[in-house]
This record gives structure tokens, C-alpha cells and sequence, in this order.
């Protein structure tokens, strides 16, 4: 659980589009991507530092996203070039889940999967050669599978919580809850 935000970084903090409260971050949906090689730098990248080489990180998001690729989600993050992410997103005009690996700027769209609920659980496992995304419903206990790829070289900076491609005259608000983070080993 998100019980204070003592271990987490903010990058590029604007404080005034964040909030925490009983637990709960909410985000109003940053403007910008760090989609492909040379996007823009976004606000409020929350990053949890990892020493593990075997985790399971997972967090409860609640969005709805109107907004072409305006999403929120969970990754695992190297650098802006460089990282592994599961959003609920607005994409291709449907409410999706979309996993997408990005390795030097180059960003692959592994998987997409139709989702038109507000809130969803999403969990990435890192091994010290895989990443595995699940999701679960509300009313569904149960992980479902969505895929799994090569872990990117060297040691990622650790998790984050991001919101991307939102515009401040149509501000939406994200909201995270129940993150854990569990050692594998």
C-alpha cells in the first residue's frame, strides 16, 4: 500500500497537479509522452526505488480516458528511452489496456487488449530475464495473463506512476491505489 510517499522521487514535480490522500494518489493526466525517441520530458513521474532483481509491483488505477492515448499506468523504468509499461489508455479510439516496451527511444506496442471499465489492477513481475503484465477486474480476484518479454539490460531506476498525453484546458484525474510491491526471491 501507498501508506506516505517518503521513498518515491517526483519527476519534474509540479505539486500542484497531484494530491495524496487516505492512501490514494491522484493525478491530474500530465500533458506530454515520453513515447518514442526525443519526446518531451512530463510532469509528476512518481519512481520507486527497486533493489531487487525479482519483484512483483502492482497498483489499482481508475481512470476514464477521452483524450487520444491519454492514460495512466504502471511501469518499470530505466529512463525516458528506456522502460517497460502497462497503461489504461485511451488508443486508437477505444478504452484499452496497452503494454508497450520502449528500448533506445524505440518503442514497441506488444499488446493491446479492449478494456471500457473505470478501474482496473495491474501487476508487472520482473525475473531477471522476463516482465510479465497481468490485470484483474473489480469483481474479479483472479490475474489474468496479458504477456510476457525480456527484461531490458542494466538496473531501471525503479517503478512508476505516470499519467501521460492530457491537456490542462480538458483537465481528467487518475487516481492510484492499493501499489505493493513484493520481493519474488
Amino acid at each position: 500500500m501507498i501508506n506516505n510517499l517518503d521513498n518515491w522521487t517526483i519527476q519534474n514535480e509540479n505539486p500542484e497537479h497531484w494530491s495524496f490522500k487516505n492512501e490514494v494518489l491522484t493525478m491530474q493526466v500530465q500533458e506530454g509522452n515520453i513515447f518514442g525517441a526525443g519526446a518531451n520530458d512530463v510532469k509528476n513521474i512518481f519512481i520507486y526505488p527497486v533493489d531487487k532483481p525479482e519483484y512483483s509491483a502492482e497498483v489499482t488505477i481508475n481512470l476514464d480516458p477521452n483524450l487520444s492515448f491519454e492514460q495512466a499506468g504502471l511501469g518499470i523504468y530505466w529512463d525516458n528511452d528506456n522502460y517497460i509499461k502497462i497503461s489504461k489508455e485511451m488508443f486508437m479510439g477505444a478504452r484499452s489496456l496497452v503494454f508497450v516496451v520502449e528500448q533506445n527511444g524505440q518503442p514497441d506496442i506488444k499488446h493491446r487488449l479492449l478494456f471500457g471499465e473505470s478501474t482496473v489492477s495491474v501487476k508487472l513481475e520482473r525475473s531477471d530475464t522476463k516482465v510479465r503484465a497481468y490485470y484483474r477486474t473489480q469483481d474479479n480476484d483472479t490475474w489474468q495473463s496479458i504477456i510476457s518479454t525480456a527484461a531490458l539490460s542494466g538496473h531501471e531506476q525503479g517503478v512508476m506512476l505516470y499519467t501521460f498525453s492530457g491537456r490542462i484546458i480538458v483537465p481528467n484525474f487518475a487516481e492510484f491505489s492499493e501499489f505493493e510491491l513484493t520481493d519474488l526471491n
